[in-house]
């Protein structure tokens, strides 16, 4: 029993072993890849051989071909680790185009920058001097085609802080929480699963039902990879 053991634990660090192996290579040629053949069929090539794998995993009774299986998972977790955080550069890069809600925010700010700017630039009381020459203070009527002042970037900021919340938190989100997001969603589809998955052995006395999860939950990842954006077209489809 304990021969079996030590077998299995061998087995399956080999399996381990070379999916960091296959993981590496395929890291180094990536870019090449998407130049080849797209970031969507990379992409969704690596979404759709992980369940494959699993399935093959789930009913060989071959050591060699599970081994295999295992180390081919190497290049769905190369892609997983390269081509999201390449999306979401590319979303903050093009960001008018990819971002249409940011594109909403800055009108709104460039709206209240018009409508405070104005105020914010003079105090109280202060002299202001139009095109014309004609010197008045704050509140005098203002002459028709008189160039109003343009409050400058921090007074921008502070418009956006006071004056709409939902703007500065629009402004103030960059690609790093974007980043941070995809990290935290990378690490918690580790964790959650490896939580869940010990009860389910233990329950079923059986690795098969482990496998027979992560094929089911690769299935549901295929689906949603097909709704991913990578380019401008996906974008128009989507927005219709």
């Amino acid at each position: 029993m304990y021969k079996r053991l030590f077998s299995g634990i061998r087995m399956g660090s080999l399996g381990l072993f070379l999916q960091c192996i296959i993981s590496i290579i395929f890291s180094t040629i990536m870019d090449r890849m998407v130049k080849q053949f797209g970031t969507r069929m990379v992409y969704l090539a690596s979404v759709a051989l992980f369940p494959l794998m699993a399935i093959i995993m789930c009913f060989s009774q071959s050591v060699v071909i599970v081994t295999v299986s295992a180390a081919l998972t190497g290049f769905p977790f190369s892609v997983l680790q390269i081509l999201p955080y390449t999306l979401a550069s590319l979303y903050h890069h093009e960001k008018q185009i990819y971002l249409p809600k940011y594109k909403s925010k800055e009108e709104d700010a460039a709206q209240l920058e018009k409508k405070h700017g104005f105020l914010k630039s003079h105090l109280p009381g202060q002299k202001v001097t139009y095109q014309n020459g004609h010197g008045g203070s704050l509140f005098s009527p203002p002459v028709a085609g008189s160039a109003l002042c343009v409050s400058s970037p921090c007074e921008v900021s502070l418009i956006m802080m006071v004056g709409d919340s939902d703007t500065a938190a629009a402004a103030s989100r960059g690609i790093c929480s974007d980043l941070a997001i995809l990290d935290s969603a990378f690490l918690l589809s580790q964790v959650i699963p490896s939580l869940l998955m010990g009860s389910l052995v233990q329950f079923t006395q059986s690795v098969t039902a482990y496998m027979a999860s992560a094929t089911g939950f690769g299935l549901v990842a295929i689906y949603f990879a097909t709704k991913v954006i990578f380019d401008k077209s996906d974008m128009a489809k989507y927005s219709v």
